[in-house]
């Protein structure tokens, strides 16, 4: 028997599961609370993260009634860009500064506007514009705001934190190295001149392996405190998108992983770089293969805002039990779910939501359909770029919340014209990070061959032919609404 804990690491819970040859057998969720300092700022505890580690080790071992002495290696996935800086010790000498913080905005706009253009940015590290976010422009921030911190022995993000603290060695993998931003993917290390105009060394930033390569054993301290075996490799993951699709065996070209959330995301594995200004880029974790990331910035959220409105505090299966008695195209209801702005394809931060052609027909589940449709239109528009480069989308797998709705995933099925997947397994960032590390021990020969041997489907979902013509309707109606308001 061979098992893998995995560690998921999110914005505000960690999500620990043990995994027997693709099946798991226990998750636990550990939650903490992120702190704000001032406004923009989001910061947290640095052993949270350590904490709800232990937690979660312990928990998912006494719920499954598994033998920490069958753990056969240790794997992560992970946000990208949240970071802490550590002294020789390997104490942090700050609380982690986590991705949604925005305090270095005006880092990212003198760079653009002084000597790092937005094209040269992008062909540095695959990103259509300076994100704020990355942990490049906070370490910047701190070159100016607060320099001691630059004496920090490294700044590590969070699966590399973790893995300090499980190993002592200081070590990432490619992706999270791309998501913090002084990655370079032409030269598949660190960039020299983002590295000095950060004000720090490329010492003080972690080796970089391959995801799923061994980074280390687990140490006697971090065994005791976990209650798992000393000497227990510990394998590097990647970024948790890239680690859901590896999850949902989107592992060659033609396959999409689409999540549908408080936001959207998608994953497109591509045989090679896409030179397009409306998507994200990187290498992919499966050699020789890279990817396009697409997401938006509100998607699923504005459903849960729509039944907020209603004061309706029914389970979702209930409030949406009608959504299939209103016709495709909501009878002329469109919605506009950009509630908070958009991000991929069109990067307006001025969008604003909408609700047009309401008539006194019009119902609440009219209004439901309609925000569902929504987000199969934006689904549609993030894959634009894909089809235009001449990659031809075989199959949608689709998880997030969303993923629950059978009548959801038809929808997106008949809009796109091509099969919507959903995977048998909701946890695939873990069982991602599973395969990772399962490749890495060498189980498998290649993080491919551990995808599509672990990867099962739950059900598939056709497209209908006639209401894919009557989407494309819809889709050009979202388009050209869109275009009347913001050009």
């Amino acid at each position: 028997m061979s098992l893998y804990l995995t560690f998921d690491i999110g914005t505000t819970s960690l999500k620990t599961a043990v995994i027997e040859n693709g099946h798991t057998l226990a998750v636990h969720i550990s939650e903490y609370t992120p702190v704000f300092p001032q406004t923009d700022w989001v910061e947290m505890v640095p052993d949270a993260y350590w904490n709800a580690a232990i937690e979660g080790a312990k928990a998912v071992f006494a719920r499954s009634g598994a033998n920490p002495s069958d753990l056969a290696a240790i794997g992560f996935s992970s946000q990208g860009q949240t970071y802490i800086p550590i002294d020789t010790n390997g104490t942090p000498i700050y609380n982690a500064i986590v991705w949604v913080d925005n305090r270095a905005q005006s880092i990212a706009d003198e760079w653009e506007s002084s000597w790092l253009s937005a094209e040269e940015y992008r062909h540095i590290s695959g990103y259509p514009w300076l994100p704020a976010g990355l942990t490049l422009f906070k370490v910047a921030w701190m070159k100016e705001h607060m320099p001691h911190l630059l004496k920090a022995w490294k700044f590590l993000c969070l699966p590399d934190f973790l893995i300090y603290k499980l190993t002592g060695e200081t070590v990432t993998d490619r992706v999270i190295a791309l998501m913090n931003g002084f990655y370079d993917l032409q030269t598949c290390d660190w960039e020299p001149r983002l590295i000095d105009a950060a004000g720090i060394t490329k010492e003080q930033l972690p080796a970089i392996l391959d995801p799923g390569e061994v980074g280390g054993t687990v140490t006697k301290n971090a065994a005791e405190e976990l209650g798992i075996p000393e000497g227990v490799p510990v394998c590097v993951g990647a970024n948790d998108q890239l680690a859901g699709a590896i999850g949902a065996g989107n592992v060659r070209p033609g396959i999409v992983t689409e999540t549908t959330g408080t936001s959207l995301a998608l994953i497109v594995t591509t045989p090679s770089l896409i030179d397009d200004t409306r998507v994200c880029v990187g290498r992919h974790a499966v050699k020789g293969a890279s990817y396009i990331l697409s997401f938006t910035n509100t998607s699923a959220i504005i459903l849960k805002w729509f039944r907020d409105i209603c004061n309706d505090k029914s389970d979702y299966d209930i409030f949406l039990q009608n959504i299939d008695k209103i016709p495709a195209g909501s009878d002329g209801l469109t919605v506009l779910p950009h509630f908070a702005g958009t991000a991929t394809p069109t990067f307006n931060v001025n969008a604003k939501g909408a609700i047009v052609g309401l008539t006194l027909g019009h119902t609440k589940d009219h209004i439901s359909r309609a925000i569902m449709e929504s987000c199969a239109c934006m689904l549609q528009e993030c894959l634009e770029p894909v089809i235009d480069c001449g990659i031809k989308i075989e199959s949608v797998r689709s998880m997030g919340g969303a993923s629950k709705s059978d009548s959801w995933l038809q929808m997106k099925s008949d809009m796109l014209g091509v099969c919507v997947e959903r995977p048998k397994y909701p946890d695939a960032a873990s069982l991602g990070a599973a395969m990772l590390a399962a490749t890495g021990i060498g189980k498998f020969n290649t993080i491919a061959e551990a995808s599509e041997t672990w990867y099962k489907s739950d059900k598939i979902f056709e497209p209908n032919p006639k209401l894919y013509i009557i989407y494309r309707e819809v889709y050009n109606r979202y388009l050209d609404i869109y275009k009347r308001l913001y050009g």
